[in-house]
C-alpha cells in the first residue's frame, strides 16, 4: 500500500500522502473512495472538479538510487466510467525534478473502465537520485467528468528484475 499514511495525521483536512509531493489541484489522498487495490487509502484525481487546463500530479524523490541503475516504476490506475481526459504521464526524472529521462504517456483508452490497469515506465538513472512522477492532464474543454484512482506504486531497481518488469508493459509508447 503506497498511500496509507497522511502527511500530518493530526490535520484532518490535509489530503497529502506521506512522502509524496504534489502540484495542481484535486489530486488527493482518499480514504473514503472505493475500490482500493490494497490497504485503505488511494490517491484520487477529481477530474470533475478541475476548472482549468493545467496538469495536476504527484511525485516522490528517491535520493538513494545510484547513477546507472535500471529502474522500473509502476502504479495501478482505475478510470471511472465516463472519465475522459487528455492523458496521463508516468515519468522518471532526476531527484528534485528535471526534464524526464524516461516517459510513458497513456490515453484514457489505455485504462479499462471499471478495473485496475498497471501503468509503468522504465529507464536508467543518469545521476544519483530519481524522482517518480504521475501527471494527469485534464480534458481541454468542459465537461470534465469522472475521476481516476491510483494505488500500489512501486519502484523496482536492478538489472534483470527491473528489465522484466518493464517488458510487461501494455504496449510500447515511446
Amino acid at each position: 500500500p503506497s498511500f496509507e499514511e497522511p502527511t500530518d495525521p493530526d490535520n484532518l483536512i490535509d489530503h497529502r500522502a506521506a512522502g509524496w509531493g504534489s502540484w495542481g489541484g484535486w489530486f488527493n489522498r482518499e480514504t473514503g473512495w472505493s475500490p482500493v487495490r490494497t490497504g485503505s487509502a488511494i490517491m484520487g484525481y477529481h477530474h470533475f472538479r478541475i476548472g482549468a487546463p493545467d496538469s495536476s500530479g504527484i511525485y516522490q524523490d528517491l535520493e538513494d538510487v545510484p547513477a546507472g541503475t535500471r529502474c522500473a516504476f509502476a502504479i495501478h490506475a482505475w478510470r471511472d466510467s465516463g472519465t475522459q481526459l487528455e492523458r496521463i504521464e508516468v515519468r522518471l526524472e532526476t531527484c528534485g525534478g528535471s526534464a524526464p529521462f524516461a516517459l510513458e504517456t497513456y490515453s484514457p483508452s489505455d485504462l479499462k473502465s471499471g478495473r485496475w490497469s498497471e501503468l509503468r515506465v522504465e529507464g536508467v538513472a543518469p545521476l544519483e537520485g530519481i524522482r517518480v512522477v504521475i501527471a494527469v492532464f485534464p480534458k481541454l474543454k468542459d465537461p470534465r467528468n469522472g475521476s481516476l484512482k491510483f494505488d500500489d506504486a512501486r519502484l523496482i531497481t536492478g538489472g534483470e528484475q527491473a528489465h522484466a518488469a518493464a517488458n510487461n508493459t501494455i504496449r510500447e509508447r515511446r
